[in-house]
């Protein structure tokens, strides 16, 4: 059972390279590079066993129920402890393959790697431990949370490389006790006896806080990419299927193992428990993990917030009384690989309706920047064209629909055409839609790639489709 218990614990960890693979959007890595650091990163609990075994023995210094004893136990001995043995694995691929960690979200993503190779070492031994029925539970919230632990801490590190307010190197150290602190919090609350009855769920708490904290890291990671582009963005909808897929997968082989060690009218209880608590835990995780908003150079601020947030509906029409509680994942749910398909590309820009366009019939439109106005929604400026690829033109902007029916024949995606009047709205980010004349609504379908190069008459435009 060990040597299976192992394979489960790698493929845990694939689901985590896989998903870095997916976001790493501007220069993938090579994933024998993945594979060596992940390796490294299971032989870094050795050096943890070691010092338990020797050094800790000279100075004993256990659990006593005593509340701040125990915390500085947790931070010291196994934040801080864990957190440099994750490390060493990083350094040593920094070391000797330095040309492959080009930009931030390298950093991240090999330390991180290096965690989920500590994490599959830790995890194949308590499975054996403690058998199948843990493997949900240590797959979302243990290896989950190794991963954003060893991600605050190279994020002092990230800062002090590229942020231009050019930190100095204090904020490296700084960072390494966060990500200390941060992890021992976590175990505090799993270790502290007087809290067994509530401590897990403080635990599940600060854990959707940490997952605020990677996302952010991630994205400002993405951010500035030396490489960045708003040619790419992710699809947080193959993100999220992939997720949810992986985990699937592996909530099914650990109730099998369940029935199999146990039996299987217990393993039918439990996969349907699976479901209503890691399940409804992997969703948000999923969710929030596969939401960025790509902004050239951007740092957003480390907040400590919730992945989501719950608020009344907007009020009934007439009344003064609200809908039920909403419950909304934060990030933005929007897929914009629906719109940046179409990004430096020509395309037919044809009216929603036959009634009342402004457009009057299909225009040739290219997307030539993408701007972000207040609250940093995403607007595209495109030039609108008259009849041939290089004749004149007209700057006009278009900002994708978010609400209600956001696609043509469930393909072609809707925007709100915008007038221009004054151009220097553009760069106040305080500007927002209701300060550009609204036109209409319009949907966006691709050219032919034959079209290019030749005259666009009215007889091989797309006819305008009615919603």
């Amino acid at each position: 059972m060990l040597l299976l218990y192992a394979i489960i614990s790698i493929f845990i960890a694939w689901i985590w390279v896989d998903y870095y693979r997916l976001i790493d959007v501007y220069q993938k890595e090579s994933l024998k590079y993945f594979i060596l650091t992940f390796f490294l990163g299971a032989l870094s609990v050795l050096p943890v066993d070691g010092l338990e075994n020797t050094l800790f023995k000279l100075f004993p210094y256990s659990l006593n129920d005593g509340f701040l004893h125990d915390l500085v136990y947790s931070v010291l001995k196994i934040g801080l402890v864990e957190e440099l043995a994750k490390l060493l694995p990083f350094v040593l691929i920094y070391k000797v393959f330095r040309f492959k960690i080009k930009e931030p979200l390298d950093y991240v993503a090999y330390i991180c790697v290096s965690a989920l190779g500590f994490s599959a070492a830790e995890n194949t031994m308590y499975f054996h431990s403690y058998g199948p029925g843990i493997i949900n539970g240590r797959a979302i919230l243990a290896t989950i949370g190794h991963m954003t632990d060893s991600a605050l801490l190279i994020y002092g590190y990230v800062l002090y490389k590229y942020h231009p307010r050019k930190f100095g190197l204090w904020i490296v150290p700084l960072f390494v006790f966060l990500a200390a602190f941060s992890h021992g919090f976590y175990d505090f609350w799993l270790i502290y006896k007087p809290a067994n009855a509530w401590g897990g769920w403080v635990t599940v708490l600060y854990f959707f806080v940490t997952i605020t904290l990677f996302a952010t890291i991630l994205n400002n990671a993405l951010n500035n990419s030396p490489f960045f582009t708003y040619k790419k963005v992710i699809n947080p909808n193959l993100v999220f299927k992939r997720l949810m897929a992986y985990y699937f997968v592996l909530f099914i082989l650990q109730h099998i193992l369940i029935g199999y060690q146990k039996n299987g009218l217990l393993a039918v209880s439990s996969f349907f428990y699976s479901f209503f608590y890691p399940g409804s835990i992997l969703i948000v995780c999923a969710l929030r993990l596969g939401r960025f908003k790509l902004v050239k150079e951007r740092w957003e601020p480390l907040r400590i917030s919730l992945p989501f947030t719950i608020e009344p509906q907007n009020p009934i029409p007439g009344t003064t009384l609200n809908n039920a509680m909403q419950f909304k994942v934060r990030g933005d749910s929007f897929n914009e690989t629906y719109i940046n398909n179409y990004y430096e590309e020509y395309f037919f820009l044809c009216p929603v309706s036959y009634h009342n366009t402004a457009l009057g019939r299909p225009h040739i439109a290219y997307i030539e920047e993408k701007i972000f106005l207040y609250g940093l929604d995403s607007y595209y400026i495109a030039r609108l064209y008259s009849g041939e690829e290089y004749g004149p033109h007209r700057k006009i902007l278009i900002k994708p629909k978010t609400t209600g029916n956001t696609f043509v024949n469930e393909e072609f995606p809707i925007v709100a055409v915008l007038k221009i009047n004054d151009t220097e709205l553009l760069s106040n980010p305080n500007t927002k839609a209701s300060d550009f004349q609204f036109k209409e609504w319009a949907f966006i379908k691709p050219a032919p790639k034959e079209w290019n190069g030749y005259r666009v008459s009215d007889n091989n435009l797309p006819e305008p489709e009615a919603v």
